[in-house]
């Protein structure tokens, strides 16, 4: 693989820097890398039973219309504050957000600080939480002998992985990896009602019963499912909190006394 073939057509021997030359986006990149470019973009086919997100939200694959489209993007004054925002919300079109260029490599995206380049945060902590789990604990203090090098599919055989990282339970669906990241979403980044109220729908369950599997091939099915269960039961208790503080806040809203509501809104 050479600079013509990203930049400009795979195979091409010359281009015209001032007319052909371009930044490859993702489909550039599936032009070669075929299987990984269909998996990434089945996500676009994701609807939830409920109408709870978008067909294909929340995913990689269309996280750059998450963005663009919201109307506080579009109406933020301090445009350098919006473009922070973009700094994450490009994989939709772009795939060195994990495989940084030039080298692209497959085993600096298998490990987790490639994730948490975007995954971290007030807003989604995700980084936080695993590497402060005891998962990210044995990471941190074992990956030195890990090989990063082997398809995660090798991880746990000849990878020599003695813990799971992000991407070892989230590119797994039912025995297989992909570029599919949705396939066992549940609660989607944003519990609410709409989603609580529906956990026992055949959508919810299988996908949770997934997640049990993925759990279940370094734990017993039973330790995965109470694990799980537990996991749901304080995310509802959590969500009743933040549902009667809300309510809160639209009591003040309505009598109109939060700070700088009737001057900076």
């Amino acid at each position: 693989v050479g600079c013509i073939d990203c930049h400009g057509k795979v195979g091409a021997q010359s281009i015209r820097h001032d007319k052909d030359l371009i930044m490859p986006d993702r489909a550039q990149c599936g032009s070669c890398h075929v299987q990984e470019f269909a998996e990434a973009e089945s996500e676009k086919d994701q609807q939830w039973p409920q109408g709870q997100w978008g067909k294909g939200h929340p995913s990689h694959a269309v996280d750059w219309e998450a963005n663009v489209e919201t109307a506080i993007w579009a109406g933020m004054a301090e445009r350098e504050i919006a473009q922070g925002c973009d700094q994450c919300h490009y994989q939709q079109n772009k795939c060195d957000g994990c495989h940084t260029r030039h080298t692209f490599s497959a085993a600096e995206a298998r490990q987790p600080e490639a994730c948490a380049t975007c995954h971290n945060g007030v807003d989604h902590n995700e980084w936080e939480n695993f590497s402060l789990s005891k998962h990210g604990t044995v990471y941190q203090t074992h990956k030195s002998s890990w090989n990063f090098e082997a398809p995660l599919k090798d991880a746990l055989t000849k990878g020599g992985y003695t813990a799971p990282t992000c991407q070892y339970c989230h590119f797994e669906f039912n025995g297989e990896f992909s570029h599919n990241l949705v396939r066992k979403v549940r609660w989607g980044f944003n519990p609410t009602p709409a989603i609580a109220d529906n956990l026992k729908h055949p959508w919810f369950e299988g996908r949770k019963e997934s997640w049990n599997a993925t759990c279940a091939n370094c734990h017993s099915p039973s330790f995965a499912k109470a694990y799980l269960d537990a996991a749901d039961k304080g995310t509802l208790a959590g969500l009743k909190v933040e549902q009667e503080a809300k309510q809160v806040v639209e009591g003040l809203f309505k009598d109109g006394l939060l700070t700088g509501q009737n001057t900076n809104r």
